[in-house]
């Protein structure tokens, strides 16, 4: 998932360090489906990988809102949000389409190069994610899936989209207006899409629940950092409270962001210094779905669960090393300066 934020580079926090742990739990979670078994739970509500997703979105809009607040112009904001979105996807697709598709499909290679939905796949470059390519993964334990990550992308796009819209039409320049804004759509999904209302999780409000919580937090953190235990304790107490009445996703969603965030903003030894090398979380989210996929093709089921769960974490740690050094540092390099 994006970064975003001059906040997140300066390694004075564990931004980097939680979002490596949760891009790396995204891959783990995924193995136990790409290999024909249940994914572990948190918390009985969520697969992990899912509550990892939810810990990328919580901590983007924290980040995306500090970038906002730091530099409140709507066109630098949309070309930044670009530029950390879009180069690495962009390779990561035509690459996936057009090179491992190629080498692994089972269909001659005339025939895949023409096949339409060898090209339909590249309009997941316009948020319009496709799932497939002719002929590739159809004998997976996971049957054709090519990257079963990127659904979240358009999400989150959709989440800097609202942002912009709300800084242009000046709703993001009055702190307290975004925050009445946040406010309004917390009541809206806690008591119309909540799967604790509804019974059935829509991963797009509720993903952009936890987003807004994100960005709420950075408005207030002001408040919550003079007394963090205290409103930690305060939310925990109420988190708690909620559960026991039976409103188990409401709970998560009253204590998770601040924890997150809180944890987030310390500068823990060891934890700080996990960018030092770099940022492959986004990279690692990216790729981590067609190795494993091309792994387990290949090494399924002689080499077993962990077998090809360590060959996975090893290549695509250095591809997503690689994907932030060539390609999403130098895109960053154009973002636009504060005026």
């Amino acid at each position: 998932m994006a970064n975003a934020a001059p906040l997140d580079r300066q390694h004075g926090n564990n931004f980097d360090a939680i979002r490596m742990m949760a891009a790396l739990t995204v891959l783990y979670s995924h193995h136990f489906a790409l290999t024909s078994q249940a994914e572990p739970s948190f918390l009985g509500l969520y697969s992990w990988g899912g509550a990892a997703v939810i810990v990328f979105f919580v901590i983007s809009g924290y980040l995306v809102t500090s970038s906002w607040y730091n530099d409140p112009n709507v066109l630098r904001f949309c070309l930044r949000r670009f530029l950390r979105i879009w180069p690495a996807l962009t390779v990561v697709v035509i690459c996936t389409a057009y090179v491992l598709g190629a080498y692994v499909t089972t269909l001659p290679l005339h025939t895949y190069w023409t096949h339409g939905a060898t090209a339909a796949y590249l309009r997941t470059l316009a948020m319009q994610v496709h799932f497939v390519l002719p002929g590739v993964f159809e004998e997976n334990p996971y049957a054709r899936g090519v990257n079963g990550s990127l659904w979240t992308i358009p999400l989150e796009v959709r989440c800097y989209v609202v942002m912009a819209l709300a800084g242009l039409l000046s709703v993001m320049r009055v702190r307290f207006m975004w925050l009445c804004f946040v406010a309004l759509y917390a009541i809206w999904f806690l008591s119309k899409t909540s799967a604790d209302v509804s019974g059935t999780v829509h991963y797009g409000s509720e993903l952009s629940a936890f987003f807004l919580a994100g960005s709420a937090l950075f408005l207030l953190q002001a408040h919550w950092e003079r007394r963090p235990v205290a409103w930690i304790l305060a939310a925990s107490i109420g988190a708690a409270l909620t559960w026991s009445a039976g409103w188990h996703y409401t709970a998560v969603l009253i204590v998770l962001p601040l924890v997150l965030v809180y944890v987030g903003t310390r500068a823990t030894p060891v934890l700080r210094r996990a960018g030092r090398w770099g940022d492959p979380s986004y990279g690692t989210y990216l790729i981590a779905f067609p190795v494993q996929q091309t792994v387990i093709l290949f090494g399924w089921p002689h080499l077993g669960f962990f077998g090809t769960l360590a060959i996975s974490t090893g290549i695509v740690l250095v591809l997503a090393y690689a994907s932030w050094h060539g390609i999403e540092k130098q895109a960053l390099k154009f973002k636009p300066r504060k005026r």
